[in-house]
């Protein structure tokens, strides 16, 4: 059952990742990266920081485990996810998140030999064919034609790896804690972080519309508060090694959204990776 349950939240926090990336590619025609990130963070703050206080779901745990907790807030959702964003907005939704499907990878191979997670040949083979999928789209970089940046492709290349830190030290923290606790934390020290840049962005949410408010709020539901739930819920009952890979369903699903929605084009070397990315992602989900 909690294996069901696991996987369950995990494919929904994947829907609602991939959704809010193309609602998140909409809304920064006219708000920056930066801004949307750092706003989203801070109302997600308001709501989870009450929340916790209201369940008596605060950890008593020693300054070095608060110390881990809120650098995995800051480098996860402060930066890795600003960077995304960037990244994003550069090169389009179908694109950046096909560009972040390796990060599951090097997630299981680290919490095999960090944390002990399973790892065998139906995770390697789904692996291997995730990174020709990979090797496939980042050669429309190489391709006057192809639409490609080699800045974005690094944005979202550092942010993966910069994630990849994040959910091993999230496996770590959730280990006997309320997932809802884990989860408002990270996001809280995130938007702590977030601050930093509060002068850079000032100007921009002064501009913002009531429209680009709502589309705020409706991004920040669904994908900062709703689908980090789901998909911290879903590793402390089944662990990153399942959950992270099953969420790379995610970049399928905001691809398609992506040239249906946003009219991305849809070229040969992105439906060969969308190809593999899927027999991929379904070896290492069967594992």
């Amino acid at each position: 059952m909690s294996l069901i349950l696991g996987v369950s939240l995990a494919v929904g926090a994947a829907f609602v990742w991939a959704l809010t990336s193309v609602l998140s590619k909409i809304l920064m025609e006219r708000v920056s990266p930066l801004a949307l990130n750092a706003l989203r963070l801070l109302i997600s703050s308001v709501f989870y920081l009450p929340l916790i206080a209201l369940l008596g779901a605060i950890p008593d745990r020693e300054i070095t485990w608060w110390a881990i907790l809120i650098a995995s807030g800051i480098i996860g959702f402060a930066i890795a996810d600003w960077l995304f964003l960037e990244g994003m907005n550069i090169i389009g939704v179908s694109r950046a998140g096909i560009l972040v499907t390796p990060h599951p990878i090097l997630t299981m191979i680290l919490a095999h030999y960090l944390l002990n997670r399973p790892l065998n040949a139906s995770i390697a083979l789904g692996a291997v064919l995730i990174v020709i999928a990979v090797i496939v789209l980042v050669s429309e970089a190489m391709d006057s034609k192809g639409g490609m940046s080699w800045r974005g492709i690094g944005f979202v290349i550092v942010a993966e790896l910069l994630w990849t830190i994040a959910v091993l030290v999230t496996d770590w923290l959730v280990s006997n804690e309320s997932a809802v606790a884990i989860t408002g934390l990270r996001i809280s020290s995130g938007a702590l972080g977030s601050l930093v840049f509060f002068r850079t962005i000032r100007e921009t949410v002064r501009k913002m519309s009531v429209e680009d408010w709502e589309l705020v709020v409706v991004i920040t539901i669904l994908g900062t508060m709703l689908g980090q739930y789901f998909f911290i819920k879903s590793i402390s009952l089944v662990g990153s090694s399942i959950a992270t890979p099953v969420t790379e369903s995610s970049p399928v699903m905001a691809a398609l959204m992506a040239v249906a929605f946003l009219k991305e084009r849809f070229t040969k070397r992105l439906g060969i990776s969308l190809v593999l990315t899927t027999l991929g992602i379904i070896l290492i989900g069967l594992a």
